[in-house]
């Protein structure tokens, strides 16, 4: 049995001619061809549209391909003339090429050059002229001469150079003057806030402390010790401060006048009930924020065992107090000292009297004149006490 599309079994049969004409020897062929079982018929392949079908001849049909040279249907190659000339590239509707940039001579790139290093010399010699300026400006600030450009004008007393005056301290203050209907730091009326300061709005929160003992302040009481801790680098004196802490607490107008509380100011590492603080704003307001109090880096503030003074309201005051710098500062710390020694705020008693020490005459005097002691005509001075 045979397998369908395969040769039966012996010789196979002889292969047909090619469709194209007769073979090259022997009688044509003729009948069908002997095609195995299975297996499709051959059939000529026809001409494509991309070739001529043959011609027939005298031999018979003409073979496939292109005619033989010298034919009668033979056509030379198209010819296509010499080579074009190349044409450069015209501008486009982008526009005209780039111009080329006009070379520069010698003698140009020497002037700019030229150009440039007077120019570089101009510069270097103006910033010479300017630092020589500023030094000699340092120079004579610090040796007390006159400043040419301001830098040298504010001084530290502690030697750390932060561009801020030391605290208006009076050199005496007057035991004997009497009380009156007008501020009794009016004795003091010739120091004047001054009219621009520059205040280091925060410092490194470390502090320096003042050397003690101090002198007793008061004479009769209960004896209370203070530290002196001034804010490093706001250039402030821990010791110039003290001085100003002593005379203000030691005035007969200040809380010692009761007979009842001393004071005295000791080093830090001696026994004390309270430490009076200077500290920039920025300082302030962490210090007094771990108490609960918010100064929004403007006030000053008390915490049990701390009296902390804003530097900003120590050098300028507070704008409309109506008196001078020092009755300020004998006002703020005679309010921080007597919260420290359990008074609390009071209100003004009536318009055009003196303001309670009490009062918070940094918010406004509410129509009362400034006033910086709590103490007038040897009395307690006091107004209503506010919640």
């Amino acid at each position: 049995m045979t397998n369908p599309g395969q040769y039966p079994p012996g010789p196979p049969p002889p292969w047909p001619p090619p469709p194209d004409g007769p073979p090259a020897s022997g009688p044509p062929f003729s009948g069908p061809p002997p095609w195995p079982p299975g297996r499709q018929a051959y059939v000529p392949r026809q001409p494509g549209a991309y070739e001529a079908p043959p011609q027939s001849g005298p031999g018979g049909p003409a073979p496939y391909g292109p005619p033989p040279y010298g034919s009668p249907t033979y056509a030379p190659p198209p010819s296509y003339g010499p080579p074009t000339q190349f044409v450069p590239r015209q501008p486009g509707p982008m526009g005209p090429a780039p111009a080329q940039p006009p070379s520069r001579s010698r003698h140009s790139l020497a002037q700019a050059r030229a150009k440039h290093r007077r120019r570089r010399m101009l510069v270097a010699g103006s910033l010479l002229v300017a630092l020589g300026l500023v030094a000699t400006d340092l120079y004579q600030g610090w040796h007390g001469g006159s400043s040419l450009l301001g830098f040298g004008s504010h001084r530290s007393g502690h030697g750390t150079g932060a561009p801020t005056s030391s605290p208006t301290v009076p050199a005496s203050v007057s035991a004997s003057a009497p009380p009156a209907a007008v501020p009794s730091g009016s004795a003091l009326a010739g120091s004047a806030a001054p009219s621009a300061v520059a205040v280091p709005q925060t410092g490194p929160g470390t502090f320096a402390f003042a050397g003690g003992p101090g002198p007793v302040l008061g004479t009769a009481g209960n004896l209370r010790r203070f530290r002196i801790a001034v804010e490093n680098g706001i250039g402030q004196d821990p010791a110039a401060f003290a001085a100003a802490a002593d005379q203000i607490l030691g005035d007969p107008r200040s809380w010692i006048a009761g007979g009842d509380i001393r004071f005295q100011r000791v080093a830090q590492t001696a026994q004390f009930e309270f430490t009076l603080y200077l500290a920039s704003p920025g300082t302030t307001d962490k210090l007094c924020s771990i108490g609960g109090v918010h100064t929004e880096q403007f006030a000053s503030c008390r915490l049990p065992g701390q009296v902390i003074i804003n530097l900003a309201r120590w050098l300028t005051a507070v704008p409309g107090y109506g008196a001078p710098l020092a009755a300020y500062q004998q006002y703020a710390l005679n309010h921080e000292v007597g919260r420290e020694l359990g008074h609390g705020n009071e209100a003004c008693p009536a318009p055009g009297v003196l303001a309670p020490v009490m009062q918070q005459q940094s918010q406004g005097l509410k129509g009362c004149v400034a006033n910086a002691w709590p103490y007038v005509n040897g009395q307690l001075y006091q107004g209503n006490a506010l919640p």
